[in-house]
């Protein structure tokens, strides 16, 4: 009887950790009603069990389980127009949404792009992130990369007087065979 019965709470635990959510909010540029209606949409149809968007703050709530993740719910939100805090909708489909959701992009030319830090998804060993390695190294406005294998973790130092740009990095990245998980500019 014991053995059916912590058979049976290994069998429940499981179920629940495979069921496991996650719970974040997330900066998204937007303005009105309908673009609340479009985010909350993208967010959903990328996996997001919940999303909810607040207009005033440009915060989405979202709860998501192991079947999605961050990056790919910003990729689907960016795609229909909309920035993301780690992700850039592109001019094309940003120019595409409808006039009132046209929200100020902030573009700014005095940043200076010191140092990024990627995780990078697929590695299994360290040939994998010596191959990131090298393709990152050959950017001509990388001055230095760090890596830490064991995160998959890779910080760049850029050349001075050099214009950074984060496309060529993800490029590089997938180029060599992977991808990006997340990307931070400082």
């Amino acid at each position: 009887m014991k053995k059916i019965i912590l058979f049976s709470a290994f069998i429940m635990a499981t179920i629940f950790s495979t069921n496991a959510q996650t719970s974040t909010k997330l900066k998204v540029s937007g303005n009105c009603g309908m673009c609340k209606s479009s985010i909350e949409k993208a967010a959903k149809t990328a996996g997001a069990t919940t999303a909810n968007w607040d207009m005033d703050a440009k915060l989405l709530t979202l709860i998501f389980d192991g079947k999605t993740n961050l990056d790919k719910i910003e990729s689907a939100i960016a795609a229909i127009g909309y920035d993301t805090e780690h992700k850039t909708a592109t001019k094309a489909s940003y120019d595409a949404l409808h006039e009132c959701c046209k929200y100020d992009r902030v573009v700014r030319q005095d940043t200076v792009i010191k140092k990024v830090s990627l995780v990078a998804s697929g590695l299994t060993c360290s040939m994998c992130s010596k191959a990131i390695f090298k393709a990152l190294t050959k950017l001509d406005f990388v001055d230095e990369v760090k890596v830490d294998i064991e995160k998959s973790k890779f910080v760049l130092s850029f050349k001075s007087g050099k214009t950074v740009v984060i496309d060529q990095i993800k490029s590089a990245v997938a180029d060599a065979g992977f991808s990006v998980q997340s990307l931070v500019a400082e």
